[in-house]
């Protein structure tokens, strides 16, 4: 995403150094200054909320209430049963939640290394493309240099497409969450925009904080209520118009292969592996479907697998296209 400030620069400052320092403040800083905004509006937010424990047994007493007048349930084993399952089942995510938003030094720590990290690699880019190019054979090279471009594009599609999800749901979860009448909503909405960058967890986790919140603050049931079919209804439009439309079918994955890839990347590389495992499955494909060897395998990665299941006998039932001969050469019978 830099690259292309980074080139623009260039042709004005000359000095690669000068550019990349220029494209940073352009493109890093409004970022840095929003995730530190996040991260102050989170504590701030759980700082003043109420006792999470008294609430919940508020709660909780409500609807036990209503239950044993409901089905004629003894009322002192409901409410035993609810002291010691729900209510301390509940201060685990929000110790969790605390947990995250008071870790800032780590994600600062991090953010700076990644800022090292990418000054080097822009720095010394045409170094190492030269120097990959140089250990492949000439008559490959253009092929290469073809896939390594359609990756730039790649690349540059889903960073482009991820920030404009990223608004468009804000602004679609903001404004809901207004009409329900949630405190801070454009606040819960872009944080959820944010947290839709890991898939599946990233979304569980931005309906999820609202409706504990509201269960906390509200004094009535329909809000956390309306608020959870709030998050239903958008992921429903952001699965099946918003994300196919702008981000393209190049990005979509078959749901194996990102549960695979979420759990990998957090085990290698925390939050940061998680952020990263979509992109990295999507440059992948690209490059699979690049060399015969591999191009099954890139459309066993995609989406819609069922739809396709027959397509790997009826067009890749050939020696060229068989991935397996990448690491078992076949024994020859007459030695």
């Amino acid at each position: 995403m830099l690259k292309p400030l980074v080139a623009f620069f260039e042709q004005r400052v000359r000095r690669r150094n000068l550019s990349i320092f220029l494209s940073y403040i352009l493109a890093l800083i409004p970022l840095f200054a929003v995730l530190l905004f996040f991260i102050n509006q989170s504590r701030i937010l759980f700082g003043d909320l109420p006792s999470v424990r008294s609430r919940l047994n508020d709660v909780m007493t409500l609807f036990s209430d209503w239950f044993d007048q409901k089905f004629n349930m003894d009322a002192e084993s409901t409410s035993n049963w609810i002291s010691e399952n729900i209510l301390a089942a509940s201060d685990i995510p929000i110790n969790l939640i605390q947990e995250s938003v008071q870790s800032t030094g780590y994600v600062v720590a991090n953010m700076v290394m990644i800022v090292v990290f990418t000054y080097f690699m822009l720095l010394y880019r045409t170094a190492f493309k030269n120097f990959f190019l140089a250990q492949i054979k000439p008559d490959r090279r253009e092929r290469v240099e073809e896939v390594m471009i359609k990756i730039q594009m790649l690349t540059k599609r889903y960073m482009m497409g991820q920030g404009l999800v990223i608004v468009i749901l804000g602004l679609l979860i903001g404004s809901g969450l207004w009409l329900i009448g949630v405190p801070y909503p454009y606040f819960w909405g872009f944080l959820a925009g944010f947290l839709e960058i890991i898939p599946y967890v990233g979304t569980s986790i931005g309906g999820i904080l609202p409706v504990f919140y509201m269960l906390m603050v509200s004094d009535t049931l329909w809000q956390p209520v309306a608020v959870i079919i709030l998050y239903i209804i958008i992921q429903q439009i952001e699965g099946n118009i918003i994300s196919p439309n702008i981000m393209g079918p190049s990005i979509k994955i078959n749901p194996l292969f990102i549960v695979l890839g979420l759990f990998i990347g957090g085990i290698l590389w925390g939050i940061s592996g998680m952020i990263l495992a979509l992109p990295i499955l999507a440059v992948s494909k690209e490059i699979f479907r690049s060399f015969d060897a591999t191009e099954p395998l890139s459309y066993l990665m995609e989406d819609g697998l069922t739809r396709k299941k027959e397509i790997f006998l009826e067009r890749f039932d050939n020696d060229k296209n068989r991935f397996f001969s990448l690491f078992f050469v076949e024994k020859n019978p007459n030695n």
